[in-house]
């Protein structure tokens, strides 16, 4: 302990050294991460440091991307079959039903077996202030905007999120699935009419689940957790599960108790998965070399959203110039104007500048699989021709941060590339306006250091709406005196140090 405190104190010395010399270009946050670790036990990785790459056959993964015939395994006989690095219980939270289209044909629900250590939830059966639907995000300040956009949650709701499902994050392996999809075809994934199961290869209807499935994992990574104690499952419940007699119309009880387990415990900081709206804005400005602190020198910049999206050619809402195509930070789902007069649209059409159009339905087999990820080999191939080169830290974002969960996941655990998320997405990058023909929707100034309606850093198409017609567009809440970007991201690491 002596030698530690010694060294502790030659290094902060060092660093005030270090700051004392305010060198322009001076990084100082290597030396930070080392004072940290020392002072508090905690390891600061970088997006490198949570690199996992799959085996060539996902049928051989104990934990990232697994088969069913894995999965079938472990609930086959958990004790005898589990992970040799896993010494707690197996943990499956299912999206919805695995017979949600043919009611009756198999069980609803991956088997629970306690006495083995297996037990199975559905991820509504945790509720958020009454309500369900919680999909691992929370409406946050990040110092520049408040009360709107929505980031991951914090260390409260992940810390009584384990405890609901009785998870310890140490022993456990936690494996999320989807039964068959979030949407139904005519309503909300709450409400609605249920369709039958597509086959004519819908997957932005119908393979939405997998976004949901891929964010808990990024969640849980950004908290601390181990990827050796987290899965998801290839292809949905309803194509890829069945053996029957490991099937039940039952699933297991909430808890509500894990020990006492907390994130807390976790003595790593993975926080560099997720890049504040500053990053971006140094990334795209930059041209994707921004030297930023967790992420590598070079950078591939990734738009998840459909081809048409990106491009502003959905054409059947409107006249040329005149569409309105990214729903704000308040809706959700594709554009439907016409029909959906209350859905609002973002302040301008476009995207990041330097992003890439790359649609996460890309890197998905169809409805005959249950959606599965295609192979390891085919998703290289696929992430070559749209430019990847090794080591550059891929940055997923898209509209709200779920569609790029996909291209994130492939990226960072079956490919093992560097890769970090814009939480924020489009609907907190296109807020930051100047230059709107509706005044009302101009929050800060031209010359606003993080403006966002500029060419240097945005590729623009069109404003949404203009001066005499403001109905259809919204912006999040906007703080002009703002000094970050990151607030959560500081709140959160500060939950833990």
């Amino acid at each position: 302990m002596k030698k530690i405190s010694i060294l502790t104190g030659l290094l902060l010395a060092f660093a005030f050294l270090g700051f004392s010399c305010k060198e322009k270009d001076k990084d100082n946050t290597p030396l930070l991460a080392a004072l940290l670790y020392l002072s508090n036990g905690i390891k600061v990785n970088s997006v490198s440091d949570l690199v996992n790459e799959s085996n060539a056959d996902y049928s051989k993964n104990e934990y990232g991307l697994i088969e069913a015939s894995k999965l079938e395994t472990w609930v086959s006989d958990w004790t005898a079959n589990k992970p040799s690095h896993i010494s707690g219980k197996l943990i499956i939270l299912q999206t919805d039903a695995a017979d949600r289209y043919e009611p009756g044909t198999k069980g609803s629900y991956v088997k629970a077996d306690a006495s083995k250590g297996v037990y199975v939830y559905h991820l509504d059966d945790y509720q958020t202030g009454g309500t369900s639907n919680f999909r691992f995000n929370q409406t946050r300040d990040s110092g520049l905007i408040k009360n709107s956009v929505r980031y991951q949650a914090n260390g409260a709701y992940v810390d009584e999120w384990l405890k609901a499902f009785g998870i310890d994050l140490s022993k456990d392996l936690v494996v999320f699935a989807v039964g068959t999809t979030t949407t139904l075809i005519n309503g909300s994934a709450t409400g609605g009419t249920q369709g039958a199961y597509d086959t004519a290869a819908n997957k932005g209807t119908y393979a939405g689940g997998v976004q949901d499935i891929a964010r808990g994992v990024y969640w849980l990574r950004y908290w601390g957790a181990d990827i050796k104690h987290l899965a998801i499952l290839n292809g949905n419940l309803y194509k890829n599960f069945n053996n029957a007699s490991l099937l039940s119309n039952t699933r297991s009880t909430i808890p509500n108790n894990n020990g006492g387990f907390s994130v807390k415990q976790l003595r790593v900081d993975n926080t560099a998965l997720t890049l504040g709206l500053e990053d971006i804005y140094e990334i795209a400005k930059s041209g994707l070399k921004a030297s930023l602190s967790g992420i590598t020198d070079s950078q591939f910049l990734v738009d998840a959203r459909p081809t048409a999206q990106f491009n502003g050619a959905v054409t059947t809402i409107g006249t040329a110039g005149a569409y309105f195509i990214t729903t704000s930070w308040a809706f959700s789902g594709a554009p439907n104007a016409a029909a959906n007069p209350a859905q609002k649209f973002v302040l301008f059409e476009g995207g990041i500048k330097g992003a890439i159009d790359f649609p996460w339905t890309d890197l998905l087999g169809d409805s005959t699989t249950g959606f599965k990820f295609v192979s390891k080999d085919s998703l290289k191939t696929i992430f070559a021709n749209k430019g990847y080169t090794a080591g550059k830290t891929v940055i997923s974002q898209c509209r709200t941060n779920f569609e790029a969960q996909v291209n994130g996941f492939a990226a960072l655990n079956i490919l093992g590339y560097p890769t970090a998320f814009y939480d924020g997405s489009l609907v907190e990058w296109t807020s930051v306006a100047a230059a709107h023909p509706a005044s009302e929707f101009n929050k800060v100034t031209s010359g606003f250091k993080w403006r966002t309606d500029t060419d240097t850093v945005s590729r623009i198409l069109w404003y949404n709406g203009t001066a005499a017609d403001t109905s259809r567009s919204q912006a999040a809440e906007i703080d002009p005196t703002a000094t970050t970007t990151k607030k959560f991201i500081q709140e959160d690491k500060a939950y833990k140090y």
